[in-house]
């Protein structure tokens, strides 16, 4: 995406921010990695452009999303110092604060001079995404931007197939409504969705079909409930709606690729991310204008069926002091008010800013207008991470379990449901293998 470089009053208002936002530090180089997607990539260009702290040298690093995780779960459960800032979600911070993998934030505000602290405005952080974050009160990352899950459609398409979109969708409406527009001769696509495994890849969208499902991952006393009806189903529908009605190379796909392909004008519907609203809205695509936003889909449950996550920074406890001071001041700026404010101005699209982290960005004008703002309130509103499912579940999680564990047994599940997609293993095998892993999961870690 481009990113207007030439309107004056926003080169002065980063001016204005890296005065108020910064300090000086002597000849500090800090190394930073982020994750592949539309708005780290606007961070990284942005940063290159205007952060500048008087002696800190900033490097940063945009891997995919899977390497970025294994990198970084790497680093901080050996202790590394490739990189002095962690780019990570809720499941991480949740379980890394407890291992001590991550810096206690609460000292590093406490030492901010009040006129500093006034500046970035803690209170306006959306407090659903700083819990997520926290420790026994304690913050151990910032929220750089947030999101949920919802509907995004071609209304062009759908009207030439003189075709409505429901407000709030099942699995089964969605099912039959990309079938109706999937449409190969023409080069038309009826849904997209993540293919690629992974846990926090194709496990994201899955995971909440399971979920929307009545499925579960494990019962009150921890024994696993993959073998059920509602599973069975939720594994099912993801496979038909891809292979009857999806992109031809379904495993290759994550949401970089489903993103182009929305943004191509060739697909008619694609469940994913909120924060992936911005780049269809944004100069070049070829959609802008033309996509309706509504509900994530349902089935059995009603509600809660969409999932709560955010991309945060946090800093690395095994990096030097003064680069733990220069990582913290390059967080303060990068999920402050006047950098949200700034993206703005360079990108009046808003497909640059960092959505659902501050309750400010959804004040200011050009942002409240954006045709996905109120469908990302409404979305995150209706979520819930504590009750995930309809029958009760000792875990926390809505596109994943907030147990350590999961991050591998996930991502295993996933190559499973890749394979059964593929016709490689048939459902019956996919779902044995799968029980037989998370039953294993709870044994090894105790939980029974």
């Amino acid at each position: 995406m481009k990113i207007k470089t030439n309107i004056v009053a926003a080169l002065m208002g980063f001016l204005l921010l890296l005065t108020v936002g910064t300090q000086s530090f002597a000849d500090v180089t800090i190394n930073l990695a982020l994750a592949n997607n539309p708005l780290s990539q606007a961070l990284e260009k942005i940063a290159r452009d205007k952060y500048s702290a008087p002696g800190v040298k900033v490097n940063i690093s945009i891997l995919p999303e899977n390497d970025l995780r294994q990198k970084l779960t790497t680093e901080a459960s050996t202790g590394g110092t490739t990189y002095d800032m962690f780019y990570i979600g809720p499941y991480e911070a949740n379980n890394w604060a407890r291992f001590g993998w991550l810096e206690n934030l609460e000292p590093y505000f406490k030492a901010l001079p009040a006129d500093k602290l006034a500046w970035y405005d803690r209170n306006d952080l959306i407090q659903g995404m700083v819990g997520s974050l926290s420790l026994k009160g304690d913050a151990y990352a910032l929220p750089f931007y947030g999101e949920s899950s919802f509907i995004m459609y071609n209304k062009e398409l759908f009207a030439a197939k003189g075709l409505n979109m429901p407000d709030e969708p099942t699995w089964d409406e969605i099912y039959e409504l990309a079938k109706k527009i999937h449409d190969p001769s023409k080069g038309i696509v009826g849904m997209t969705m993540r293919g690629a495994p992974g846990w926090g890849m194709s496990g994201a969208p899955f995971v909440t079909i399971v979920n929307a499902f009545g499925g579960r991952f494990y019962d009150m006393k921890w024994n696993a409930t993959i073998d059920t009806s509602e599973q069975r189903a939720a594994w099912m529908m993801y496979k038909k709606i891809l292979r009857e009605a999806g992109q031809a190379d379904i495993l290759s796909y994550t949401y970089n690729e489903c993103i182009a392909l929305m943004q191509s004008g060739k697909a008619g519907i694609y469940y994913d991310a909120t924060s992936i609203a911005p780049p269809l809205e944004s100069e070049g695509s070829k959609v802008k204008g033309k996509v309706g936003y509504v509900m994530p889909p349902h089935q059995k449950m009603k509600s809660n069926t969409a999932w709560l996550w955010n991309w945060a920074m946090g800093i690395n406890p095994k990096s030097a002091d003064d680069k733990k001071k220069a990582v913290f001041d390059f967080m303060l700026w990068a999920t402050s008010k006047d950098f949200i404010k700034n993206t703005i101005a360079l990108d009046p699209t808003g497909s640059s800013t960092p959505p659902a982290s501050r309750s400010s960005t959804y004040k200011l004008p050009v942002y409240a207008k954006t045709p996905y703002a109120s469908m990302t309130l409404k979305t995150l509103e209706s979520t819930d991470f504590t009750k995930p499912t309809m029958e009760p579940v000792p875990y926390v999680g809505l596109q994943y379990i907030a147990i350590p564990e999961f991050a591998d047994a996930g991502t295993r599940m996933t190559e499973y449901l890749a394979d059964y997609v593929v016709d490689k293993i048939s459902l019956d095998e996919a779902i044995s293998k799968t029980q037989a892993l998370f039953d294993q999961v709870a044994e090894d870690g105790d939980y029974k």
